[in-house]
């Protein structure tokens, strides 16, 4: 899985409290290095070896029963509600979510242990070079805004994904239509109509879905994870402490069973999407389908992300980096001027459009 480095310094992490073998400071996970260090004398100590995640059989049983996350603790925001885990070692002032100060303890709560991670490849060094590089390609941006944002630190933070295998076997029947023109009437009433001749077809399709990705997270949305492009989830390593030290991790706000139903309904829209391409329609009136799910999978992810905000005219802005790819999601202003440029081009370019057909067409 992970390269078998030799240690630069000190012993191999065997405990569920990472200390420095050299000053006694805690280590945390660094992903330049893939390996334990210590803030303090950089020290640099190897790893505990673990195995690719597994995928776990999925039925109706799965989220019966507590299962006990050994190592950590949990605290909520009383702010926003964020539920976070944290190492057992590990205090935190701040929510990484709101920064709401207001973070108390809270008892353990019921529900499945992770067992899968994606560990962290962008570091928190890296963070401003790709924060400046997203600024810098938003075009509507001030052009002051790069000089002027004031970035706050960036909190590195474990959000909870299911992914989901499944074989889908489905039968459907499908209504649609193509389209064809024909030429009526004569003289000044003579035209050209577009008319739709329709077509009935029925079918199976069966495929193979592997990592469907649905965010169980209470903070970022289905549609950001899309934004952030996803995870690749197929390289997610047995969930071991040692990944989460120096971070926090979310609960996840959504169970399996809820995130199943989500996943359905992402395979049967692509499911929907493939039949329509096997005929060539113009327009579909409906597809009805009738899907049987079989060898279903899941996996319980922690997934990295890097959560920050910025300052700018005296408001502030949000940011979420993909801690895998580096992908930003995040809100930016706009500039009056620029847009005020490109609404006054796009209309001096449709006059333009509307003068020459005026003068050689009418």
């Amino acid at each position: 899985m992970q390269d078998n480095i030799a240690q630069e310094k000190g012993e191999a992490v065997d405990g569920q409290i990472y200390k420095c073998p050299s000053c006694g400071n805690f280590l945390y996970y660094d992903p330049q290095s893939n390996k334990m260090k210590c803030d303090y004398c950089d020290t640099l100590v190897d790893l505990q070896q673990v195995e690719l995640a597994e995928e776990l059989p999925y039925d109706d049983d799965v989220e019966q029963g507590f299962v006990k996350w050994s190592g950590v603790k949990t605290v909520r925001c009383k702010s926003c509600g964020a539920v976070s885990i944290l190492p057992d070692y590990e205090v935190v002032s701040n929510c990484p979510f709101c920064n709401a100060s207001n973070i108390v303890d809270t008892d353990e709560i019921e529900g499945l242990e992770p067992n899968g991670i994606l560990p962290f490849k962008i570091s928190k060094s890296q963070v401003p070079i790709v924060y400046h590089n997203w600024l810098k390609s938003k075009k509507l941006a001030p052009n002051k805004l790069k000089k002027q944002a004031k970035r706050q630190p960036a909190k590195g933070v474990y959000i909870p994904l299911f992914t989901f295998d499944t074989t889908a076997d489905c039968d459907y029947k499908i209504r649609y239509g193509q389209h064809y023109t024909v030429t009526v009437g004569s003289g000044k009433n003579r035209r050209t109509e577009t008319r739709t001749r329709w077509y009935t077809a029925r079918g199976q399709i069966n495929e193979f879905f592997n990592d469907v990705q649905i965010e169980a997270s209470k903070s970022i949305t289905q549609k950001n994870l899309k934004k952030l492009g996803g995870f690749d989830t197929d390289n997610s390593l047995e969930y071991h402490n040692q990944f989460i030290s120096g971070y926090s991790a979310e609960r996840y706000d959504k169970g399996l069973d809820s995130s199943w139903s989500e996943a359905k309904e992402i395979i049967k829209l692509s499911l929907r999407q493939e039949i329509v391409s096997r005929y060539n329609a113009d327009v579909v009136d409906y597809v009805n389908m009738s899907c049987i799910f079989s060898q279903r999978t899941y996996k319980y992810l922690l997934v990295p992300v890097w959560l920050f905000s910025y300052h700018y005219a005296k408001k502030s802005f949000g940011c979420i980096v993909n801690g895998r790819s580096g992908r930003v999601v995040g809100n930016y202003p706009k500039s009056p001027v620029k847009i005020g440029g490109i609404v006054l081009a796009t209309l001096a370019a449709a006059g333009l459009l509307i003068w020459l057909f005026v003068k050689y067409f009418v």
